[in-house]
């Protein structure tokens, strides 16, 4: 079996945009996992001090069990030591300095032990046209919106509800491929941002013994919904490859391991941030009987159970 690798997620966004905020949410509501966290200046993360169990160096430990690193020189180094840790995290965040192309800096995420999670991208809805035109850093800006898998549409609570939906149609216009979720605060539910979790595309609960079983699962007061599936016929791959491509924008993530037609031998692994997606080789079945098992999370309405299932009849 091979050894997991650990998800790397990028933070983005121009200067004011709601970066930090977001990253102080992540460290103080991390659900049970264990963040690793590289920002660019421990003086802008206002950490609560009970929450701080120890410092060293460069080092802030969490009593939750996330840890807060400075980009203190070598950003490859300080990565490579996290995924060689005897300990590592389940997640790592870089936030990507406000001036940065979160584009470069996510190539850091193919790094041995790491995977390329995604790159969220924020933009305050309240100056984003206007810093887009700017003659000195429109061009900088734009470059930002293009590297998104994941766009966060944050301080919609400062706008009107017409300014709002000019600015959702001005993205449209600007991105029109970006997977766009709006927020007040930086107030995400982490499964958007980062998951449900879990590194392996399923847990033990997850497992079904039915040969088809789609569900959706509505979570309104975290305002978004999953939907899953499992069959254990073979899946042709073309036929997948144009499902994911028809899938609606409100769909932000999605994990599966597949039973494809053209590889019997062996899982195909399936992730989905945003845009980007991937279909890698996994390991083989075994003494496992073969099975596809498919999870989707996306914004409420999104998920239209019959017709995602009908895709696999």
């Amino acid at each position: 079996m091979s050894s997991p690798q650990i998800p790397l997620t990028v933070i983005g966004g121009y200067l004011g945009a709601g970066k930090t905020t977001l990253i102080n949410r992540l460290l103080r509501h991390s659900e049970g996992r264990r963040l690793a966290v590289i920002v660019n200046d421990f003086g802008r993360i206002n950490i609560d001090a009970e929450l701080v169990e120890s410092r060293d160096g460069d080092t802030i430990n969490l009593a939750n069990g996330c840890i807060c690193c400075t980009l203190g020189g070598d950003l490859a180094m300080t990565l490579l030591n996290l995924a060689e840790s005897a300990n590592p995290p389940d997640h790592v965040i870089i936030e990507a300095s406000g001036v940065a192309d979160p584009a470069q800096v996510a190539q850091y995420g193919h790094m041995p032990g790491l995977r390329l999670d995604g790159v969220i991208v924020l933009a305050d809805a309240e100056t984003i046209r206007q810093k887009a035109r700017d003659k000195y850093v429109g061009e900088q800006v734009c470059q930002q919106l293009h590297a998104a898998d994941v766009l966060l549409l944050n301080k919609v609570d400062l706008i009107s509800p017409e300014t709002q939906q000019a600015v959702r149609d001005w993205l449209a216009g600007q991105v029109p491929d970006a997977h766009v979720i709006e927020s007040a605060r930086g107030e995400v539910p982490l499964p958007l941002l980062l998951g449900d979790g879990e590194e392996r595309p399923f847990t033990q609960t997850e497992r079904r013994d039915t040969a088809v079983s789609p569900s959706t699962e509505h979570h309104h007061d975290l305002a978004y919904e999953t939907w899953s599936w499992e069959g254990r016929g073979p899946v042709q791959e073309a036929a997948f490859r144009a499902f994911v491509a028809q899938l609606p924008a409100g769909v932000i993530r999605g994990k599966g391991i597949l039973r494809l037609a053209g590889e019997p031998e062996r899982r195909v692994i399936f992730q989905l941030v945003g845009q980007r997606w991937s279909l890698k080789p996994g390991d083989p079945w075994g003494d496992t009987p073969p099975q596809s098992r498919l999870a989707l999370i996306g914004l409420p309405g999104s998920l239209d159970s019959a017709r995602l299932a009908a895709a696999f009849e």
